[in-house]
């Protein structure tokens, strides 16, 4: 079966979108990362990049951060410099992200499939793409590394290509999945009166809240995945270390950051994208 041009044009489109959204919203995310970090125990895992000791000792909750008090902390230890951690491998992982999400949801589509199916689809591809570029975001946030080459080298030398390909990808699938699924439907649900009603700047409002929307189900599991892309421990001890040190509450930690990194990411990102598709 032949590409059809709008599948080459939105593959196109969607790493322009991609990689613009994510650098406006980068600060965010950082915010977002360490906050979600707030609830990761001092269990020290020998085969974790970011590990300073090769030992592990009992688990203890380390003292958590407000919003501001992060934004202060981040700004205080690292400048403005600190807000930007990996963005450079975040913003070229997500151009190549959003290029298979988007390409693909509108070749299922195209392929007679519905909407719920495709953007499914699209989210299990996207899945494996995200979690090497999430791994390296991750270990940069949180200032591990100086630079993302380091961080790259030090990921290989500790655990391989495996490390980077496959650490977090049980969480990462149980987010992207889900999360892209409500990601489309509800843009495309909200399109046709946020058109009629708004015009031009639709799909910023639409893209905006649908952004919003999709990463509220699966924070928990965002949670979980950053500790686990942090930590390189399994996903399995990382849940009951933070529900045994924080309970549930500790598994919604940085929503707030997400939700309106989220929004921002999303509101340009479609912008962009819908621009670039109608210029054909």
């Amino acid at each position: 079966m032949l590409v059809s041009g709008d599948t080459i044009t939105s593959l196109l489109a969607g790493s322009i979108a991609g990689a613009l959204g994510v650098g406006v919203a980068y600060p965010l995310d950082t915010i977002k990362t360490k906050q979600q970090l707030n609830v990761e125990s001092n269990f020290v895992y020998s085969n974790s990049p970011s590990s300073k000791v090769v030992s592990t000792v009992a688990v203890v909750s380390l003292p958590e951060l407000g919003l501001f008090s992060t934004i202060d902390d981040i700004w205080k230890s690292s400048g403005f410099e600190g807000f930007y951690g990996g963005v450079q491998t975040s913003m070229i992982g997500q151009a190549v992200t959003k290029a298979t999400a988007f390409s693909v949801n509108t070749a299922a589509l195209e392929a007679h499939y519905d909407l719920v199916y495709a953007a499914a689809v699209a989210g299990l591809v996207t899945a494996f793409l995200a979690v090497p570029v999430d791994r390296v975001k991750v270990l940069m946030q949180t200032n591990s590394f100086k630079t993302e080459f380091d961080c790259y080298r030090s990921i290989m030398d500790a655990e391989g290509l495996k490390g980077l390909l496959f650490t977090g990808l049980v969480p990462t699938l149980f987010r992207e999945v889900p999360a892209y699924t409500i990601y489309f439907f509800l843009y495309d649900a909200l399109m046709p009166f946020a058109t009629e009603t708004l015009g031009f700047v639709a799909p910023a409002v639409s893209g905006a809240i649908a952004g919003a929307v999709c990463v509220i189900p699966v924070h928990p599991v965002d949670v979980v995945k950053t500790n686990v892309q942090h930590s390189a421990a399994d996903w399995q001890d990382v849940v009951a270390n933070i529900y045994e040190c924080h309970g549930f509450e500790g598994f919604w930690e940085g929503l707030l950051p997400r939700m309106g990194r989220a929004a921002i990411n999303h509101s340009v990102t479609f912008t962009v994208y819908d621009f670039l598709m109608h210029q054909k």
